[in-house]
C-alpha cells in the first residue's frame, strides 16, 4: 500500500520499485507537466490570462484537460496496486480493506480535479449563456442577433459607443420602463472615456428617417392631446415597443422595445452604438454583493431607502444610507443610484454616473474573474447583452485602459447650457445641439496619437429643430482626432465635465456644464 500512496502523492513513484523503467517515464511527464503549469503560471501576464479565461474553446480545453489528467493519474494509482499487491493473494477481509483504501485514494485524486472542471464549465456556461457568438442567440432578458448588432469588427474602429440600460419592472408599474439611459463612448486607442445621460423625462424622442415610428410621431414621440402624458416620455419607449412590435427595428436583440430604444437614442445623439448591456435593477444588487460591495462618496446628506412611493408621493424610508464615504452593499448601492427624495431626477442621475465611475475604478476585470460564481448567479436572467464572445478579449484590455484615466460626463437635463447661455429643455429638445454636444465631447476625449482624423461610424442625423425630425443632411458627421473641437461646431457648445470632480464633492448635485 506504500507503493500505491506513493504514486497517490507522485505518479510513477510507486513504479520506481517495481517497473523502473515505466516508474522513470511517468516521473517524467509528471515533472515535465508540473514544470510547465509553474512557468506559465510565472510568466503569464494578467492581459494574456484574461485573454484565455474569455475564450470558450480555452475553457473547454481545461475541461477536457482536468479529466484527462484525472483518469491518467488514478489509471497510473490502480497500476501500481496491482502491480505491488502479494503474489500469494490476500484474505477477503484484506482484499476488502485494500479496496476500500485504494477508492480513497482515487476519490482524493478525482475531487479536485473534478472540482476544477465544474468550476471552469460554470464560467464557461457564463460566457456562453451572456454573451452571444455568431449564429447563435444569448442573454438573460432576451436573446442578441448578433449579425445585426454584435460586429466583431467594431472594436477595431476608432470610437466604440455602447448603449448602456438600467430596466426596472416593478409591481408598480405595468411593462417595463428604463430610468437609467447612458452611452459609453470610448477612444478604442486610449480607452478615454465620455458619458452622455438621458434623462428618463425626455419628450419628442426622435426615430430614423422614414421608419415605421418616424411616419408614426412625426413631430416626435408626443402625444399632442396630453402634452404632460408620462406614456410618452423616453423612459416609456422600451414598454411601446413591446406593445407595438411592428413598429420597432428587427436588431440588435429580440426584444422590439430595446430595439426601439436603441434606435432612438442612436437617431438622437447622432452615433452608431455598437453594443448595449441591459441590466434589470432587481439583479443590480446581487451583482454588487457578488463583487464584496463598493466605496461611495455619498455626500453631506443621508440619502434615503425607498423614500418614494409609486407616483412619487414621499413615503417613510424603511432605512438610510449615512452621509459621506461609505462602503455599500448591493442594496445600499441600488438605492444611492435610485432614490429621489427630493423629486429630482437629474440628482439622480449624477449618482448613476457617479456609481459607474466608482464600480469601473474599484472592480477590475479581475475582480469579475475571481468572484464569477457570484456574478454568474447574480446575471443570470438579470442581464443581457449584445457583446460577441470574439470581442472580449480587446473589450477587456481597452476597460483596464479607461480604469486609468478620468472618466468625462455630459447629461441633456436642464444644468446643461445651451449655445446663448440658457439651459437645455427636456420639454423641447434641441437635437442639433444635443448632436454637437456629443461630436465635441468625442473629440476632446479622442486620443491625441491617431494618424490621422477618421470618420465616426456614426448615424446620420436629421436636420431638425426642436421636437421636430426633418430631412437627413446626407453628410455624416466627421471626427477630428486630438483635442479641438470638430470643424464647423460653436465655441459656445458645452464641454464634459469630470466625473472626479462631481462624484469627489457633491454626488447628489447635477453636472455644472
Amino acid at each position: 500500500m506504500l507503493l500505491t500512496l506513493g504514486s497517490t502523492i507522485v505518479p510513477g513513484s510507486g513504479h520506481l520499485a517495481l517497473r523502473k523503467r515505466a516508474g522513470w517515464f511517468l516521473l517524467a511527464i509528471f515533472l515535465l507537466l508540473l514544470g510547465g503549469g509553474l512557468y506559465v503560471g510565472l510568466t503569464l501576464t494578467q492581459e494574456e490570462l484574461l485573454r484565455y479565461a474569455v475564450s470558450p474553446r480555452v475553457l473547454l480545453g481545461a475541461i477536457i484537460a482536468c479529466a484527462v489528467l484525472a483518469l491518467l493519474w488514478i489509471t497510473v494509482v490502480l497500476r501500481t496496486f496491482a502491480l505491488a499487491r502479494p503474489r500469494g493473494g490476500m484474505r477477503a477481509g484484506g482484499r476488502i480493506m485494500a479496496t476500500l483504501v485504494v477508492l480513497t485514494l482515487c476519490a482524493v485524486i478525482a475531487a479536485p480535479f473534478g472540482y476544477a472542471a465544474y468550476t471552469v464549465n460554470t464560467y464557461r456556461s457564463l460566457l456562453q449563456n451572456l454573451f452571444p457568438t455568431n449564429g447563435s442567440t444569448a442573454g438573460g432578458q432576451g436573446g442578441t442577433q448578433p449579425s445585426q448588432g454584435g460586429d466583431v469588427e467594431a472594436i477595431k474602429k476608432p470610437r466604440l459607443n455602447i448603449l448602456l440600460v438600467g430596466s426596472d419592472a416593478g409591481p408598480d408599474r405595468t411593462g417595463t420602463r428604463t430610468d437609467t439611459m447612458m452611452v459609453a463612448s470610448l477612444d478604442t486607442r486610449s480607452g478615454q472615456t465620455v458619458l452622455f445621460g438621458l434623462p428618463r423625462n425626455l419628450q419628442r424622442a426622435q426615430f430614423p428617417p422614414g421608419s415605421p415610428m418616424a411616419r408614426q410621431f412625426p413631430n416626435g414621440f408626443h402625444d399632442g392631446r396630453d402634452p404632460n402624458s408620462g406614456e410618452y416620455l423616453l423612459n416609456a419607449l422600451y414598454k411601446y415597443g413591446n406593445e407595438h412590435p411592428q413598429l420597432a427595428p428587427s436588431g440588435p436583440s429580440t426584444v422590439a422595445g430595446l430595439n426601439l430604444l436603441n434606435s432612438s437614442i442612436s437617431q438622437m445623439l447622432g452615433v452608431e452604438l455598437d453594443y448595449y448591456i441591459q441590466v434589470n435593477m432587481a439583479g443590480f444588487a446581487s451583482i454588487i454583493d457578488a463583487l464584496g460591495g463598493v466605496d461611495v462618496n455619498v455626500g453631506p446628506r443621508p440619502i434615503p431607502i425607498n423614500g418614494l412611493g409609486p407616483h412619487g408621493e414621499q413615503i417613510r424610508p424603511k432605512g438610510w444610507i449615512p452621509a459621506g464615504q461609505q462602503h455599500l452593499n448591493g442594496e445600499q448601492a441600488l438605492w444611492y443610484g435610485r432614490a429621489r427624495s427630493d423629486g429630482s431626477d437629474y440628482m439622480r442621475m449624477s449618482r448613476q454616473r457617479c456609481l459607474i465611475k466608482y464600480v469601473i475604478e474599484q472592480k477590475s476585470p479581475m475582480d469579475m474573474l475571481t468572484n464569477f460564481q457570484g456574478v454568474a448567479a447574480a446575471t443570470q436572467d438579470n442581464v443581457s447583452t449584445n457583446i460577441p464572445q470574439d470581442v472580449l478579449p480587446a473589450l477587456l484590455g481597452l476597460a483596464n485602459k479607461a480604469r486609468a484615466l478620468p472618466i468625462q460626463s455630459i447629461s441633456f437635463d436642464p444644468n446643461l447650457a445651451t449655445r446663448n447661455g440658457g439651459k437645455f429643455s427636456t420639454a423641447m429638445p434641441d437635437f442639433n445641439y444635443m448632436r454637437e454636444v456629443v461630436r465635441n465631447a468625442q473629440a476632446l476625449t479622442t486620443s491625441t496619437t491617431s494618424a490621422s482624423p477618421t470618420t465616426t461610424s456614426t448615424a446620420t442625423p436629421p436636420s431638425s429643430t426642436p421636437g421636430k425630425p426633418g430631412a437627413p443632411s446626407g453628410k455624416p458627421p466627421v471626427r477630428t482626432s486630438g483635442t479641438q473641437p470638430p470643424a464647423g461646431s460653436s465655441p459656445n457648445i458645452a464641454p464634459p465635465d469630470s466625473l472626479d470632480q462631481i462624484c469627489s464633492t457633491d454626488p447628489g448635485q447635477t453636472d455644472k456644464n
